[in-house]
């Protein structure tokens, strides 16, 4: 089986202000963990535990305060930024806070190919868009026009359109109703199986990870406590 990323004692704290100037929070604890190509796999765990520190710096957002991550068996560090930034999509947990307020939804999702001079913006925009079943006529819309699953679908949108080799998903359903978080559920579980495609789904919600993922780690304050299977 082969690693996307792998995490060797990978610690992370940060300043509590409540306790002055020297004062820490631990994020993660000594975390080991292995993510493998073209899989569905999921981390679990409640709010506070970690995840999201442990997304950031899987994508190089955030660097440990120690320990090791590897990405294709070569230190993360060293990987040229813009092609692992093509090859490797965060989908942030709050969609509100994801996009521009002021770019419409073509803004939005086209912004990745304009940055990249790729000039068949157009026919890849309604190529994903019609994969999350978005009407073409919310392409002037801006964001405060849309619903939450219509907002959380077009920042999906905005990952998928540079085609990826691999997704991190923070909590994809939070900022969801119940019905709606059904819905895109459904239709992840369409683009996550795609050959080709790995993933990981972070996630507080047990129901949510087992009906995508594969495997899944358990992390409780900080600590990797579990990994199934």
């Amino acid at each position: 089986m082969a690693i996307r990323f792998r995490l060797s004692a990978v610690s992370k704290a940060y300043r509590d202000r409540r306790r002055g100037s020297r004062g820490t929070i631990a994020a993660l604890r000594g975390v080991d963990l292995d993510i493998p190509e073209r899989q569905v796999s999921a981390l679990l765990g409640s709010s506070g535990a970690g995840k999201s520190t442990l997304a950031r710096i899987l994508m190089g957002f955030e660097k440990p305060d120690s320990g090791d991550v590897l990405f294709q068996d070569r230190p993360l560090s060293a990987a040229p930024r813009p092609s692992f930034r093509r090859c490797n999509q965060l989908v942030f947990q709050n969609p509100w806070l994801a996009v521009n307020p002021c770019f419409t939804v073509w803004q939005i999702v086209s912004e990745p190919l304009r940055l990249l001079g790729d000039r068949n913006g157009q026919a890849k925009v309604g190529e994903v868009l019609d994969l999350l079943e978005l009407r073409q006529g919310c392409l002037p819309r801006l964001p405060h026009e849309l619903s939450g699953g219509e907002l959380q679908r077009v920042a999906l949108a905005r990952a998928l359109v540079l085609d990826p080799e691999f997704l991190v998903l923070d909590e994809p359903f939070s900022a969801l109703d119940d019905l709606t978080a059904m819905r895109i559920l459904l239709q992840l579980r369409k683009i996550l199986l795609r050959p080709g495609l790995g993933s990981l789904l972070i996630s507080h919600n047990p129901r949510h990870v087992h009906a995508l993922a594969g495997r899944v780690a358990v992390l409780e304050g900080g600590r990797l406590v579990r990994s199934e299977p």
